[in-house]
């Protein structure tokens, strides 16, 4: 019996909606660069956050995904595993004393060393989503940023 290339995908794309066919989600490892740290002193942290309408970044509680890692002076990679494809925007803070906050002074300015993906200006206040964000496909991608203090 002959069908054609139509009905083929149309059966295929019902099959799929019905949960009888498996469809691949794209998802690729994002590694996470940040360089520029001063000192072995506490750990760096690193928050991944996807996009929240209405909020402005970087968000108060909650993330995509979060490591941390002992600070070595000069540069720390992460890499995080199988992230789904999406646009992601990435921060991170290296908390010298290691309480595990990133500290300000009254003002509300960071006194311990920050930055986000893409190493936007952060002279008037954190950037936003789209200025520290990444794309993820299905092939590895990195995110690099330097530590401001």
């Amino acid at each position: 019996m002959n069908r054609s290339p139509f009905s083929l995908t149309v059966a295929a794309g019902l099959a799929s909606l019905a949960g009888l066919v498996a469809v691949p989600v794209a998802a690729a490892d994002l590694a996470v660069e940040v360089s520029g740290i001063r000192s072995d002193a506490g750990r760096v942290f690193i928050a991944v956050h996807t996009p929240r309408e209405g909020e402005k970044f970087p968000y108060s509680g909650g993330m995509f995904a979060g490591l941390q890692h002992r600070a070595r002076e000069g540069s720390v990679r992460f890499v995080l595993r199988d992230v789904p494809a999406g646009r992601y925007a990435v921060n991170a803070f290296h908390d010298e004393n290691d309480n595990g906050s990133l500290d300000s002074n009254l003002l509300g300015i960071p006194t311990e060393g920050y930055g986000f993906a893409n190493d936007p200006p952060t002279s008037f206040g954190p950037p936003e989503f789209d200025e520290a964000a990444v794309t993820v496909g299905d092939a590895p991608v990195t995110a690099a940023m330097s530590m401001v203090y």
